[in-house]
C-alpha cells in the first residue's frame, strides 16, 4: 500500500500488492515498440531502453503504482526482481560478489 494514502480502505482493496518480473519486463519491452502479440496499437511508444526504465521508476518510487524491488541489470540490462535474485545493481547472472 503507497506510505501516505489519504484514503486508507481505498488503497487496500486497490494497490497492486504483487506483480511478476514477466508484467514488467513485458512493461519494459512494450515502452520500446514491442508489442504483445494481442495488441495492435496504430503508434506504439518507441522509447530507449534508459527511458523505458526511467517510466518504470517512476511508478516505482514517485507514483508507487509498481512495487519497487525491479531492477534493470547495470550490466546486461535485464530486468529483475531484487527479492528473488541479485542484488541492487547487477543481476545473479552478472552480480561479482
Amino acid at each position: 500500500m503507497p506510505k501516505n494514502c489519504k484514503h486508507e480502505k481505498w488503497c487496500k482493496d486497490n494497490f497492486i500488492k504483487e506483480i511478476p518480473v514477466e508484467k514488467v519486463k513485458e512493461l519494459y519491452k512494450f515502452l520500446q515498440g514491442k508489442l504483445p502479440k494481442n495488441i495492435e496499437i496504430k503508434r506504439p511508444p518507441h522509447l530507449s531502453k534508459a527511458m523505458a526504465f526511467k517510466i518504470i521508476w517512476f511508478l516505482q518510487e514517485q507514483t508507487q503504482v509498481l512495487p519497487d524491488h525491479f531492477e534493470k541489470c547495470q550490466t546486461c540490462g535485464s530486468i529483475y526482481d531484487t527479492r528473488q535474485e541479485g542484488n541492487i545493481t547487477h543481476c545473479d547472472s552478472c552480480r561479482k560478489d
